[in-house]
């Protein structure tokens, strides 16, 4: 599992964007996301279709049960606080996308992230920037 999805993309494909989806059924090996991400998903989810949104919260959860879900460790944590002192006052580096980087960096995968503005700065971690 070489590659981590950033909620962007993840967001993509639960909306039913089917380039998202092509694009990731085109990497090249397998993929995981974040607890992170998962978690931003959840609080994303709408119960009420009125909104707009046609996700709901049965939806997203079925899509995270059949998701490989990538765990925070305590050297996460303490990655991201690195990242956070190094890029948070520079580069506005919120707490959440230093999580998702830590991940990133930690277990030596591949963010894809169509957001290189919050993360292009990161030494040390590769992205992937979809262009679908």
């Amino acid at each position: 599992m070489p590659y981590l999805i950033d909620s962007d993309v993840l967001i993509d494909i639960s909306r039913g964007n089917a380039a998202a989806s092509e694009y990731i059924d085109a990497l090249p090996e397998g993929w995981g996301i974040s607890q992170v991400s998962a978690l931003e998903l959840i609080v994303g989810a709408r119960d009420n279709r009125d909104l707009g949104d046609n996700r709901d919260l049965g939806e997203i959860d079925a899509f995270l049960s059949a998701c490989v879900i990538v765990p925070l460790r305590s050297s996460t944590g303490t990655r991201a606080y690195q990242l956070l002192k190094r890029y948070a006052k520079s580069h506005g580096l919120h707490v959440f996308d230093s999580l998702v980087a830590a991940a990133a960096i930690e277990e030596g995968l591949t963010l894809v992230t169509k957001n290189r503005r919050h993360f292009g700065m990161i030494e040390g971690l590769n992205l992937a920037v979809p262009q679908y």
